[in-house]
């Protein structure tokens, strides 16, 4: 009779149940680290980037790659130093107009009908009191989720530049890791869930710059006014996967409104609508069809059952799920010898 020593090596050998296994703890992983998928997210994107410039320039100058890394990282610096220089200067210029005109527009204000009816209501000084802790604990709430997004965002971006700084280092330790072991199977699948972030946001970069570039026509046209903010306000909007074209048609619909009456909200409408439809049905299926090997019905059936599954995030979810599922799914059939070993190229590095 064999050990229990080896009868327990011999079961987790087995290759069905080391396959459960190895999902049990990956998708342990994912819930226990569920909390920082912003961190995840700026990772990846400060990663590739830094990859993508790395590579380039290390190709046309041979210089090191280290020296490159903290070139590129110095030049970030200075970009996001001079952004927070302009917006602190167009911040003090905005406030010193707002407080040079605050006594004549509080003039103003109180003859207003609508202050003799919000004054007439704080004569109860308690009400008026709960009403300001209210407020003011709903304003630390929020400061505190602003300030825990940035802190995400520089952890991610501190341990993107590590990673650059000693890529060759963790290529080398990764490759004494046994590739069938469970370590070796977290460690790929892990790869998957970066690409698919990267992958992702790749393709909502390409869908914000089509939307962005098909409505400029349309503002021209109207005439509607300070159409570079509205650029930036759709670009920004359709990063955000199918609500982003809902909610920047609903304030391009009002502006058109201003602008050109029922005719403009009718033109925005409509190019709303079609914006929606063409992102949903032909764009996103299109794109994500080179990285996910399913129908476009598959993909727009998997995006309406995470959103009834996740609420909200479950739109962010359904193509990086699908795009990592592929994958596993690839691994196993090749281990089975149903799939030929090119089929499925996995990883090298954690986010390479």
């Amino acid at each position: 009779m064999a050990p229990p020593t080896d009868r327990l090596g011999a079961l987790f050998r087995e290759r069905t149940f080391s396959r459960v296994f190895a999902l049990a703890c990956f998708g342990g992983l994912l819930y226990v680290f569920q909390h920082l998928w912003a961190t995840l997210i700026f990772f990846v994107a400060f990663e590739r980037f830094i990859g993508f410039v790395e590579g380039k320039v290390h190709e046309r100058t041979k210089w090191p790659r280290k020296r490159i890394v903290a070139g590129v990282v110095a030049a970030l610096l200075a970009l996001f130093a001079a952004a927070v220089a302009f917006g602190v200067v167009s911040a003090f210029h905005e406030w010193k107009k707002v407080h040079d005109t605050s006594i004549e527009w509080i003039g103003e204000l109180k003859k207003h009908p609508l202050y003799e009816k919000v004054h007439s209501q704080f004569e109860d000084s308690d009400a008026v009191v709960e009403h300001a802790k209210e407020y003011a604990g709903k304003a630390v709430n929020f400061a505190s989720a602003v300030g825990r997004f940035f802190v995400q965002a520089m952890i991610g971006f501190i341990l993107a530049i590590v990673y650059r700084l000693e890529a060759d280092e963790l290529d080398k330790f990764e490759d004494k890791i046994d590739p069938k072991s469970l370590v070796g199977r977290l460690l790929r699948w892990v790869t998957h869930v970066a690409d698919a972030v990267s992958v992702t946001m790749q393709l909502q970069l390409v869908v914000a710059v089509f939307n962005t570039v098909t409505t400029l026509p349309v503002l021209l046209f109207l005439g509607i006014p300070h159409v570079p903010s509205l650029m930036g306000l759709i670009f920004v909007s359709a990063l955000v996967p199918v609500v982003g074209n809902l909610v920047a048609g609903t304030v391009l619909c009002l502006l058109a409104y201003q602008a050109k009456g029922w005719l403009g909200v009718g033109i925005f409408v409509v190019v709303t609508f079609l914006l929606h439809k063409v992102e949903s049905y032909y764009l996103s299926p299109r794109l994500t069809a080179r990285h996910v090997r399913v129908p476009g019905f598959v993909l727009i059936a998997s995006l309406i059952a995470f959103e009834h599954v996740f609420g909200f995030a479950g739109v962010f979810l359904s193509f990086p799920a699908l795009f990592v599922g592929s994958r596993i799914r690839a691994e196993f059939l090749e281990e089975d010898g149903r799939l030929p070993p090119e089929s499925i190229k996995p990883g090298k590095r954690l986010a390479a």
